[in-house]
């Protein structure tokens, strides 16, 4: 699966198309991020090391992340930012704090990830 993954980044990489990782494995993120020529983005997700959501982005990825020049779009989604149904906005900024502390703070962003959110 790893030559498949790394096959259709390279692809996307070529026609020009923005490689998200958000949902992705941490196998394939990883797999993507040493694949891609272009910076890739999770453009809804958060931090695994604040929330252990399978969502989530580990900081060894966070590192590569950096390298490949990519951002994370924070969501801010209850269940990514702290693994329950309430967060705050001091929850949100611990997140974006960790990015920034990890990856730089040029690879932050905020995401949305807001379709089926009930509250």
């Amino acid at each position: 699966m790893r030559l498949l993954s790394q096959k259709v980044v390279r692809e996307m990489n070529r026609l020009g198309m923005m490689v998200d990782l958000s949902h992705a494995s941490v196998a394939t993120m990883k797999d993507a991020l040493e694949a891609s020529q272009a910076p890739v983005i999770f453009s809804h997700s958060a931090v695994y090391a604040l929330c252990n959501s399978s969502s989530n982005v580990p900081d060894d990825v966070l590192r590569s992340l950096a390298m490949n020049g990519g951002v994370v779009m924070l969501s801010l989604y209850p269940y990514f930012i702290t693994c329950s149904a309430a967060a705050n906005i001091t929850d949100v900024i611990a997140h974006i704090n960790h990015v920034r502390d990890v990856a730089g703070v040029d690879h932050v962003g905020l995401g949305a990830g807001f379709d089926g959110i009930s509250q």
